[in-house]
């Protein structure tokens, strides 16, 4: 997905495979130790992460993104952020959100969810409540190349402090 920046301009950053492979090998399979009843990807792009996880888990996949701009009958279009979804055990976050709203997107994520694994822009993980949430990994890739762009990123596996 990408980075939305102002009601006028979409800036698309989409995930690659080899990020996808990242994300489920080297974070989720390390990190994550409970079972998984669903995914949930709330800045769908072009379903690329959607597709990786239907195609290796075989689970149902929620997603969303601000304009389906594919017209994906498995992606809803609206503002994620705003979307009313009821927390569900076992459902895990897998998702490349807007880099200037990531942290909204993980904290959202993670009332619904109980786990979060998620590319930020760098930066992001400074800014991490640290008091609230518990962090597995954090990982930089310095100046990935997303096709469009090459910009430094960092992939996260995160969940909520149990109190």
């Amino acid at each position: 997905m990408g980075n939305y920046r102002g009601d006028d301009r979409l800036e698309k950053h989409y995930t690659t495979e080899y990020l996808c492979k990242y994300m489920d090998t080297e974070v989720l399979k390390k990190y994550y130790k409970g079972s998984i009843s669903e995914f949930l990807e709330n800045s769908a792009g072009s379903g690329l992460l959607v597709d990786y996880l239907k195609s290796e888990y075989n689970l149902p996949v929620l997603a969303f993104d601000i304009k389906n701009e594919t017209n994906r009958e498995d992606i809803k279009e609206c503002n994620y952020l705003k979307e009313k979804i009821e927390y569900k055990k076992g459902r895990v976050g897998f998702i490349n959100p807007p880099f200037n709203k990531g942290l909204k997107f993980i904290y959202k994520t993670l009332e619904e969810s109980d786990y979060c694994i998620a590319i930020l822009s760098v930066s992001s993980f400074l800014n991490i409540d640290y008091d609230k949430y518990d962090v597995d990994t954090i990982d930089i890739f310095k100046n990935y190349d997303f096709g469009s762009c090459k910009t430094t990123i960092c992939i996260i596996g995160i969940k909520k402090k149990l109190n």
